[in-house]
């Protein structure tokens, strides 16, 4: 059953709760005349569906373990890792066909604007970051450098260090271009589905995601400190909720998320195919912690919150997903206040920025009580429940739980995190093999579309890259 799914709903296209995703060139290669509007909106569409849609989402979130499966109780058979080359076919197409060339035709337009669309290639230079982040913590070392350039139709694939080294490279472009002084003029308005051209909001996510970044290096490069406590200190990052990177869906069709999208065509409208993980709920019974009813549904027969273990079979009284979540217009969140906060905390507990296990608290707390308050926990409960959660003698695994629950339903992020949190084999928390799934270990990495890019591109690697393989920031 997974795979039919994964194959139908993979095809699905959505248009936006806004006029401006109606005029969604689907053809950037030939868009010669198109506007960098026009091309920065699709590409919001293409990365915000293809995160929420049955081809990266339900693949991530059962090979991760933030959510169950449920066995043949709900999603289907044990083959949690045997995702198919049609999803990662779909995701490398959105990253690399949909999304990027969309945002690079932009900026190319942008540049020849009369005059000079510096606002426009700001914001795409941001987005096209975010996405290529996405693309090489999936797939490792991927096309960059070479990537999108008409004289290069074989793209060599860039070691993942120098990639990451790009991305921050685009993040600063970024910045730079916002803060020209035409920037305000130039801006992507209207078309713009995450911030409605607040240029300002933009630059502090920039920021933000420069923090990220260097958190995903500094361990394979410890060098990167001295970078991650200049940022901290230069400031400007996300200040609040308000500063969300999020993707908005809506309720009518065509706009709607496409996680509700799949339980709507496939299962009426209920959630029968993903449970509470074992490894996300019971930590938070253990500490009541007061978001479990936005995550979990207590099942008709049951009488409590019960989590089960990946790819074991669910019963009537096992806890599915909320159906909060998966509601048409839940949005997507890209990234959050709280995402920011938990990694400063880290970044204070290693010691690339001063202020010791006070100031680490401090962000720690503010992180929980920020999570809370995004899935609807009432402002004195989250408050109170923020207040009492203390760091222990083991800090970092403090911080790092706190980072797989709130990232539960964010499986990029969860994935990028758990493998961040320790050397191979002491990651926070600890994995098991998924029953049923080979014995040669846990997932690291996805593998290269076949079709898509290893057979047309001479300049893939021809080596065979396993799913157990770490890439080159994992320790």
């Amino acid at each position: 059953m997974k795979k039919i799914i994964i194959l139908a709903f993979g095809v699905l296209m959505f248009t936006s709760c806004k006029k401006s995703f109606e005029k969604i060139n689907t053809n950037p290669n030939a868009a010669e005349s198109a506007t960098p509007e026009l091309l920065f909106s699709g590409a919001s569409v293409n990365l915000g569906s293809t995160r929420a849609g049955g081809d990266l989402y339900a693949s991530m979130i059962l090979s991760t373990q933030t959510i169950a499966s449920g066995g043949n109780f709900g999603w289907g058979a044990a083959d949690v890792y045997d995702i198919s080359p049609y999803s990662t076919g779909n995701v490398w197409r959105t990253f690399y066909v949909s999304t990027g060339a969309n945002l690079k035709k932009a900026i190319m337009f942008a540049e020849q604007a009369t005059p000079v669309k510096t606002g426009a290639i700001g914001q795409c230079k941001i987005l096209l970051a975010e996405t290529m982040y996405e693309t090489t913590v999936i797939f490792g070392d991927v096309p960059f450098s070479e990537a999108w350039n008409d004289n290069i139709p074989y793209p060599k694939f860039d070691a993942q260090e120098d990639v990451l080294n790009g991305i921050l490279q685009l993040l600063d472009e970024g910045i730079a271009s916002l803060q020209d002084e035409n920037a305000a003029a130039t801006k992507i308005g209207s078309f713009d589905l995450f911030y409605e051209g607040n240029l300002n909001r933009w630059i502090a996510l920039a920021k933000s995601l420069k923090f990220k970044v260097l958190m995903t290096m500094v361990d394979k490069v410890p060098a990167k400190a001295a970078d991650i406590a200049a940022l901290y200190q230069e400031g400007g990052m996300i200040e609040s909720a308000s500063g969300n990177f999020t993707f908005p869906f809506g309720t009518s069709s065509g706009n709607r998320n496409p996680k509700y999208e799949l339980l709507n065509q496939y299962a009426g409208g209920s959630n029968v195919f993903f449970f509470a993980n074992k490894t996300v709920i019971d930590p938070m019974l253990t500490d009541n912690d007061p978001r479990i009813p936005a995550y979990f549904d207590i099942s008709p027969k049951g009488s409590d919150y019960r989590g089960v273990t990946s790819e074991l079979e669910a019963d009537t009284l096992t806890s599915p997903i909320s159906m909060q979540l998966y509601a048409s217009d839940a949005p997507e969140y890209i990234m959050t206040y709280q995402e920011l906060l938990f990694l400063q905390a880290e970044a204070i507990v290693k010691g690339y920025i001063p202020g010791g296990v006070a100031l680490a608290e401090q962000k720690y707390q503010s992180g929980i009580e920020a999570a809370c308050k995004l899935y609807g926990v009432i402002d004195t409960v989250a408050e109170n429940y923020a207040a009492a959660k203390t760091l222990s003698a083991t800090p970092l695994r403090d911080i790092h739980m706190q980072q797989w629950i709130d990232l539960m339903d964010r499986p990029i992020e969860a994935f990028t995190t758990w493998r961040r949190s320790g050397t191979k084999g002491n990651e926070i928390p600890t994995l098991q093999i998924p029953q049923g799934a080979p014995n040669a270990g846990l997932m690291y990495r996805w593998q290269y579309p076949l079709d898509n890019e290893l057979l047309p591109n001479i300049n893939a690697p021809k080596e065979v890259i396993y799913y157990y393989q770490q890439q080159w920031f994992d320790l």
